[in-house]
């Protein structure tokens, strides 16, 4: 099982998006898509090559769906680390500035 590792930046989008749908929606969407952002990290510390590779923003960078959210992350082999970098809507166009 690889170590997952959520950075500064996915962290601030983690607590962005579910205090929005907090507000928004309302508590139980809010609690509905924190499950799903933490089933996603499970699954990635399982299966790390799961997400679909996204090569133009990074020779390592790959992306998990709790839709509509992307989940940017990079999987190094070397010491098993899954780096979460961002958690996007998926409508947002991802750039290599966005991630870094």
């Amino acid at each position: 099982m690889a170590k997952v590792v959520v950075s500064s930046p996915a962290n601030a989008d983690f607590e962005t998006i579910v205090r929005d749908l907090a507000l928004d929606a309302g508590v139980l969407v809010a609690a509905r898509y924190d499950m799903d952002f933490r089933a996603l990290f499970r699954r990635i510390a399982l299966f790390p090559e799961s997400g679909g590779p996204r090569s133009k923003l990074g020779p390592k960078v790959r992306v998990g769906v709790a839709a509509p959210y992307v989940v940017v992350y990079e999987y190094d082999q070397t010491d098993d680390t899954v780096i979460v970098l961002r958690i996007v809507h998926g409508k947002r166009k991802l750039t290599r500035k966005m991630i870094r």
